[in-house]
């Protein structure tokens, strides 16, 4: 009885194979680690365009932050801190939770934040009403120009990236600026390449959330 040939793969043929799966995996995995950075640093964007929005309601409104405050105005307040990050050590590539306090901070604009964050956020403002009484506790100069910023080290490179975005104070007739909104509140370190002077700039819109770093993972 004739015995038919074993059937298998050579040496070279299971070589092959497994080369092609490496410099598959040299593609895909860089590419999959930098789709994971990206997703996380939407949060950046998403949380500034929230705040911006907040923002617009309280200016929008007459709502009373407290005794004395003016309204009419966007509001200053200061870094956004989660708990365990002090602003010395800044942020990190874990996502953090808040403390207490930042949450009753963002909640006074009625910004809701929802879980721990990879960033830190702040406001600042420009072209103060005449008068104004701060509120304290967090919450700084009122004003009708804004800007509001976010710090992040999502790839835990130690070169913190900055989200940011604008809205100066502009004649009601002309549409031209009266009072630019003032310089975005970074950390220290920040990256601001694409917004030099973390200034709004020219080619970007009122309230157009820009990221101001040029790290090549964004």
């Amino acid at each position: 009885m004739e015995k038919m040939p074993a059937e298998g793969f050579t040496l070279i043929e299971l070589m092959s194979v497994v080369a092609i799966i490496g410099i598959l995996a040299a593609i895909a995995i860089p590419n999959f680690l930098r789709y994971q950075l990206r997703s996380r640093f939407a949060e950046l964007k998403t949380n500034v365009t929230a705040i911006s929005k907040s923002e617009d309601s309280l200016r929008m409104s007459e709502r009373v932050l407290c005794v004395g405050a003016p309204t009419g105005n966007y509001v200053a307040f200061t870094q956004v801190v989660p708990l365990g990050a002090p602003v010395a050590a800044g942020p990190s590539s874990q996502k953090i939770v808040w403390a207490a306090g930042d949450h009753l901070l963002a909640s006074a604009i009625d910004w809701a934040v929802q879980g721990a964050t990879y960033g830190q956020y702040r406001t600042a403002t420009a072209a103060p009403p005449a008068g104004q009484v701060p509120c304290g506790n967090g919450l700084g100069n009122f004003g009708g120009a804004l800007s509001v910023s976010a710090n992040s080290d999502i790839d835990a490179d130690g070169a913190l990236a900055t989200v940011g975005a604008w809205q100066p104070v502009r004649n009601a007739t002309t549409g031209v600026i009266q009072t630019a909104a003032p310089a975005l509140a970074i950390l220290g370190g920040a990256g601001t390449t694409i917004c030099a002077g973390v200034n709004q700039p020219p080619s970007i819109g009122d309230s157009q959330v820009t990221v101001c770093s040029s790290d090549n993972i964004f």
